[in-house]
């Protein structure tokens, strides 16, 4: 069970949002710090923010749904898709810093 929702923070810059990425498992949960919101786009999804909503059919970070497509959409873009896939991970490994 991979249960992945993004959270959003205004970054330190002013501008963007540094995103994160939180996945649930039965095993519990692990945090990883993406980066900023166009970066993650870009260098991570390989596409620009408005391809990825586009893609998971939304724009609007605020939904709950939405922000639950995107950490799926993020899992399923880089190939994730066991648990012991994301619990073999370190929280630095995903970021795009």
């Amino acid at each position: 069970m991979l249960n992945p929702i993004i959270e959003t923070q205004p970054n330190p810059y002013g501008f963007g949002h540094d995103w994160y990425l939180n996945v649930e498992t039965t095993e519990g949960q692990k945090h990883f710090r993406l980066g900023q919101d166009v970066k993650v786009c870009s260098r991570m999804l390989g596409m620009t923010p408005k391809e990825v909503c586009d893609e998971i059919g939304s724009n609007d970070l605020r939904n709950e749904e939405t922000r639950k497509n995107l950490g799926q959409f993020i899992l399923n873009t880089l190939g994730i898709c066991y648990e012991d896939e994301i619990n073999n991970l370190q929280p630095w490994e995903l970021s795009v810093d």
